[in-house]
């Protein structure tokens, strides 16, 4: 199985063609974001809906990165920074993502967050090297915003998610993710993983921003 050292190399390798523009998106891009999501994810109802992404895109406005080829949306994450209470609700299964209070919805301001990767995808019609170079720039970019939010103040308790398909949970692997079970909620098709812990969200993946953003750690 691929290392976490092979993924970062893939990342520094594949992100840094800059053909593949990372970008913030708006409430504007929804109907795009949605419809790329329905057709990796393969369904509606394992998609966020339109009324969900906007009510995080107004709450906070850079939670959703994106790759732009081509003047298309090839791929895309969210990234919610959340109060621990509810990640934990989260996790356990008490509450569905799409149900997340706006109000444990926080800032990228100069506070503390666990962090909650809700939803990452890539355009699975582009040839398969298009594809990881996509989601190595998605990384890339998500790498340089949090360098950047840290040289600002901001400091992450740990990078969450929930893997629900054979290639995010392969993916997560690869990252270093480690599996944390839940009785009666884990199973096969739905992973809990922690990618990162405390403040190591820049650093482990995304070493070349570093020092790009206010210092060493």
């Amino acid at each position: 199985m691929p290392t976490r050292e092979a993924a970062v190399r893939a990342v520094s390798r594949f992100g840094a063609d800059e053909s593949r523009k990372p970008v913030e998106v708006s409430i504007d891009d929804i109907t795009e974001l949605r419809t790329l999501g329905i057709s990796v994810m393969g369904s509606e109802e394992r998609s966020f809906p339109s009324e969900v992404l906007e009510r995080w895109l107004t709450k906070n406005s850079e939670v959703v990165q994106a790759v732009r080829f081509e003047d298309r949306i090839v791929g895309y994450a969210i990234i919610l920074p959340l109060v621990d209470e509810t990640l934990v609700e989260v996790l356990e299964g008490t509450i569905r993502p799409r149900n997340i209070p706006l109000a444990s919805i926080q800032s990228f301001g100069p506070i503390a967050s666990s962090l909650y990767v809700a939803e990452m995808v890539v355009d699975q019609q582009l040839e398969r090297r298009e594809r990881s170079v996509a989601a190595a720039a998605l990384l890339r970019r998500w790498g340089r915003f949090f360098a950047e939010k840290r040289a600002k103040g901001f400091r992450s308790k740990g990078l969450w998610c929930i893997a629900i398909t054979p290639k995010g949970i392969s993916l997560v692997r690869r990252l270093g993710g480690e599996e944390v079970v839940i009785e009666g909620v884990s199973s096969p098709t739905r992973v809990t993983m922690q990618i990162t812990k405390g403040d190591e969200t820049t650093a482990p993946l995304f070493p070349p921003y570093r020092m790009r953003a206010g210092g060493a750690r």
